[in-house]
């Protein structure tokens, strides 16, 4: 009986829940991985894309400075709007329309529009206004926001 009242046996219990908890929790938002990598990965070609163009217009060398100051802060407010989003509609059983596929949707739309916009100060190909121009015409329809204020 003493060696389930031990220490080790104290922490191996405590382990074995929080690694429970955490497993409940990557299962409950499993849903959203394959959006929130993709959104991941469209803030680094952003990040990628905007440095370029700093360092092609203004001379600017690279500074994580700028990363954390303003696109982590970013990344982490969108992930977070799509996960609260998520649990939004698993709460009040949102079928209709699933809003955290909308919230993933404009945040993806503006980062493909911010990446053209860059790759077009870039390169001067044209092609990307085009397709700058596509994405927040689309983004105007469906939301009627225009990205493209201040």
């Amino acid at each position: 009986m003493d060696e389930y009242l031990s220490f080790p046996a104290l922490v191996k219990g405590i382990w074995e829940i929080l690694c429970g908890m955490l497993g409940t929790i990557i299962g409950y938002f499993l849903p959203v991985k394959d959006m929130v990598n993709f959104i991941v990965l469209l803030f680094v070609i952003d990040v990628f894309m905007g440095y370029l163009a700093a360092r092609k217009l203004r001379g600017e060398k690279f500074s994580t400075r700028i990363i954390w100051r303003t696109t982590m802060p970013r990344m982490l407010v969108s992930v977070l709007l799509i996960v609260i989003a998520y649990m939004w509609d698993d709460v009040f059983k949102q079928d209709v329309l699933q809003t955290y596929n909308l919230v993933g949707w404009f945040i993806a739309g503006v980062l493909i529009f911010s990446i053209a916009k860059n790759g077009y100060k870039i390169t001067n190909w044209e092609v990307f206004p085009l397709i700058g121009n596509l994405f927040q015409r689309k983004i105007k329809d469906q939301t009627g926001v225009n990205i493209d204020q201040n």
